[in-house]
Parts: structure tokens; sequence; C-alpha cells
């Protein structure tokens, strides 16, 4: 469900993230968020304790990257590109612009910052639907890379 841009919950950490690429660098946060459409989604994850139904609020991915960057101008051209994804922990995924551009995987994959109803208390976290594990669900986010 897409929403008109509402009243972004605050980021209870005031998490910053930064996002870099050849044509781009921006720092977004919970208010630079908040001028964007927001994408409600219901997602089930498998855990060690059986599936978990959950609703996410976020932004999609491809909504930003399309605001923040050149990637939609030649879409052909931006399909060698992959977006990197990194967490305070470490932790890194890769998602590939082909994946995520509407006319091609369209991969509804979101930046959340709403878990449930409440703020996400340890920054910016992606949801990727389809993804039973939840893997690619890395949380915590610190750096946007296009690559």
């Amino acid at each position: 469900m897409i929403l008109p841009a509402a009243v972004l919950a605050q980021d209870q950490t005031g998490a910053v993230i930064e996002m870099t690429g050849p044509d781009i660098s921006v720092e977004l946060s919970a208010d630079s968020l908040a001028a964007m459409t927001i994408t409600e989604q219901d997602v089930r994850r498998e855990t060690d304790d059986g599936p978990q139904d959950m609703q996410f609020r976020g932004v999609l991915l491809w909504d930003l990257l399309v605001q923040e960057t050149t990637l939609d101008d030649d879409v052909k051209q931006s399909l060698r590109n992959t977006v990197q994804v990194i967490a305070s922990d470490g932790h890194e995924v890769a998602f590939s612009v082909g994946e995520i551009a509407p006319g091609f995987g369209n991969a509804p994959i979101l930046l959340a910052f709403e878990k449930d109803g409440q703020p996400l208390g340890d920054g910016l976290q992606m949801v990727v639907q389809g993804d039973s594990r939840g893997a690619r669900f890395i949380k915590g986010i610190v750096k946007i890379e296009i690559k």
C-alpha cells in the first residue's frame, strides 16, 4: 500500500545514513525520508520460532535512488550498477539495479523506519519482500553505496 507523504515517526537513534556513488554524496535521515512517498508492506518471515508476520513502513529503495541519483535517466546503462548496503555491525548486502528497477525485477525493497507501528530502535532497516529467511533484512544501516 502506498501512502501520500505522511508524518514520519522520528528515528529514535537520530541515525544518519551516508549515500554515495559516482554522482552522489548525501546524508539521509528520517526527516529527509519524510518528504518522499511512504509505503507500507506486510511481510511474513521465517524465524527460529516459526513464521512471523510483520508490517513495515518506509520508502522504496527504487524511489530513493530515482530521487537522489541519475540511475533512472538510462536504466539500461544502470543495470551494471549495484547498491551496497552496510550496517554498523559490519553486515553487508548487495542489490542489483536490475533487481529493483520497475521495468526489470521490480522488487519492492523497502528502506524501513517503522515496524508494527513502532519506530525502529536501531536505525533504518532494509526489508526485502519475498525473502523468507530475512538475511537481507539488514538493520542499523550506516551507508548505502552505489557502485
